[in-house]
């Protein structure tokens, strides 16, 4: 578990640091403070800076509108993700993005732009070489780029940065052992990432944590299952869909019938209970969900998490989010935090920690905290 996080040369963030993150975290803030960003980076740490992750982030932002007609390296894709929106140079001013916790680097993530050229050697073998990287400039004749990912010194991942889409480059992984986490985002998990999901509980325990979940909106809710969709289309002919058990009627429901907070609770709880001994990311919380069912749902991730060792990170831009997650924190200190977000003018983004005694005056006296 991360006790503590610093972002360093992450789009947003010149540099962020966060000194104390407990077992659930809740940030709020106003808009572009960094609330995806934080997300996003978090998401890239436990994978270690995973190609395809990489990939999926930059394609949500579409931010490879101009790859196909990029022909200078460093105006590339990839150089979204860094602070000030373009690649660094290869050399030893070049800022690399940093993330982990603040006081070992040995867990902490290092993306890194480097240089290399292919030669020949005597025996005319080719090889690669690493030029100075003084001397490295984008005019360099012959001169190939690369992506590196490494952790404790251990390089993760090797993304070539000389062909034009980012999907087929190659990569080569050298030490893959990331993080298990899951992430919720603001719209709907996929279906086969759903199912993939859904069968790793099925039958189990953690089945039954889901439905006594689903409870909390329904209490008439007895069973779900996945089952196939025999409609779906030929591009996806093995779709599968949640279906719910109602006490008293005869019909399999589909879960997205019963409304969008039912759907939303659903994707929060399947996403907590594959996170086991890892990280649950949770962007916008309140998505479709009640006020009223707001601690409820608080207290069963509080419990869930200290239950699977989970670490939960969470966002949300609403009042009565932040107000049902107070209600449950009073009850547990120890195992919650929360923070605001806002802009700095120097490191782009700096975080607030608030007290439950902080947190409760502003719920009082209506002051703003989202």
């Amino acid at each position: 578990m991360l006790t503590s996080l610093i972002i360093r040369n992450y789009r947003i963030f010149k540099e962020i640091k966060i000194n104390k993150l407990s077992r659930v975290n809740l940030f709020v803030g106003k808009n572009n403070t960094g609330k995806s960003c934080l997300l996003e980076a978090l998401q890239i740490y436990a994978s270690k800076a995973e190609p395809q992750i990489l990939s999926n982030i930059i394609s949500s932002r579409d931010e490879k509108w101009n790859t196909k007609n990029d022909e200078n390296i460093f105006q590339n894709s990839l150089g979204y993700l860094f602070n000030g929106y373009t690649l660094p140079l290869p050399s030893p001013e070049g800022e690399a993005i940093t993330i982990g916790p603040i006081d070992d680097n040995s867990k902490q993530l290092i993306i890194s732009c480097k240089a290399f050229q292919i030669i020949q050697d005597d025996e005319g073998r080719k090889i690669k070489k690493i030029p100075d990287p003084k001397k490295v400039n984008d005019e360099l004749v012959d001169i190939q780029m690369a992506l590196e990912s490494t952790m404790n010194q251990k390089r993760c991942y090797y993304i070539s940065l000389d062909m034009s889409q980012l999907d087929n480059r190659p990569y080569t992984n050298t030490d893959k052992q990331n993080y298990n986490y899951q992430i919720v985002k603001t719209q709907h998990i996929s279906d086969e990432k759903l199912s993939v999901l859904w069968d790793n509980i099925n039958l189990t325990d953690l089945e039954k944590e889901i439905i006594s979940c689903l409870q909390i909106i329904d209490s008439n809710i007895s069973g779900v299952a996945l089952v196939n969709d025999i409609s779906a289309s030929s591009k996806n002919p093995i779709k599968r869909i949640p279906i719910v058990r109602i006490e008293g009627v005869k019909e399999r429901i589909p879960l997205k019938t019963m409304g969008d907070g039912l759907t939303r609770l659903f994707y929060i709880i399947l996403a907590l209970v594959n996170a086991k001994d890892g990280l649950l990311l949770i962007d916008e919380f309140e998505n479709g969900l009640h006020w009223t069912v707001h601690p409820k749902i608080w207290n069963v991730i509080i419990n869930l998490s200290k239950k699977l060792n989970v670490q939960v990170i969470a966002t949300t831009h609403s009042r009565d989010c932040i107000k049902g997650y107070y209600d449950i924190w009073k009850s547990n200190e120890k195992y919650a935090s929360f923070y605001r977000l806002e802009t700095d003018p120097v490191n782009g983004s700096k975080t607030i920690a608030y007290t439950q005694d902080i947190l409760s005056d502003a719920i009082d006296s209506g002051v703003e905290v989202r």
